[in-house]
């Protein structure tokens, strides 16, 4: 009974976040035109302008060099310990916020794990942490709140750098072969992981042109319930942007 009934809850969690993935792809589209394409449109990119994309493509080139130059002077392995040390923080932190006890957290080479205190509220989200959540992007969110307007545009270029980071991390450590995902369930973790990083990066679009709490309002609720309720007129909205 208990096998029957752990398949149907995968089942179930699957199509959820499957459901919101979908959703969140509109929701992405979305954020791109009625944001960054609109705001290139109609302001351009005067540089003191909060409100525009300097900051975030200036933070995405600055990774790029970034990276460029440790790979020419031959300090990737660098890199890859700290990606490896974020990943094990990554699990770290969501276990915290969902109140775990940790044992032991180790990053030496290739042994890295962290221990905590088993459960299953919170399992998903703190064991594919690692592969969605830019820990070092969100830390920044909270000074770009609360920060002066004329340095919003340096708030967003550290945003673009570390969510830059993330996406690296990204790419070089997914894979479905990862015990992490192997343990998630892999179609759960793709509709987890894909609805994550849509919510994550529409959220970043959003930011500059309205800030941190409209940019939480429009892609978490918003831009959602637009395409819910009123699909067809959000198709034809949409379509000027494009």
């Amino acid at each position: 009974m208990k096998v029957r009934w752990d398949k149907l809850w995968y089942i179930a969690t699957t199509l959820f976040f499957g459901f919101w993935a979908i959703i969140f792809v509109g929701v992405f589209i979305t954020s791109l035109g009625k944001n960054a394409v609109d705001m290139c449109v109609r302001i351009g990119f005067e540089w003191r302008h909060t409100g525009n994309y300097v900051g975030l493509i200036t933070g995405f080139l600055a990774y790029g060099a970034f990276a460029a130059t440790l790979w020419a002077l031959r300090l990737r392995h660098n890199l890859d310990w700290i990606m490896k040390f974020t990943h094990e923080l990554s699990h770290t932190l969501l276990a915290l916020l969902f109140f775990r006890q940790i044992y032991e957290f180790i990053v030496r080479g290739r042994e890295c794990r962290v221990f905590y205190k088993s459960g299953k509220i919170g399992y998903l989200t703190i064991t594919l942490a690692p592969y969605c959540i830019p820990i070092y992007t969100f830390m920044l969110f909270p000074f770009r709140f609360a920060g002066d307007a004329h340095y919003m545009i340096i708030f967003d270029a550290l945003i673009a750098f570390t969510y830059a980071f993330h996406l690296h991390t990204f790419i070089k450590q997914t894979r479905f072969s990862r015990k992490d995902i192997a343990n998630s369930g892999r179609a759960r973790a793709v509709a987890y992981i894909s609805c994550t990083h849509l919510a994550v990066i529409s959220l970043i679009l959003a930011t500059p042109k309205g800030g941190v709490l409209n940019a939480i309002c429009r892609v978490f609720w918003e831009y959602p319930l637009q395409i819910i309720l009123h699909p067809v007129e959000w198709a034809h909205e949409i379509i000027q942007y494009f």
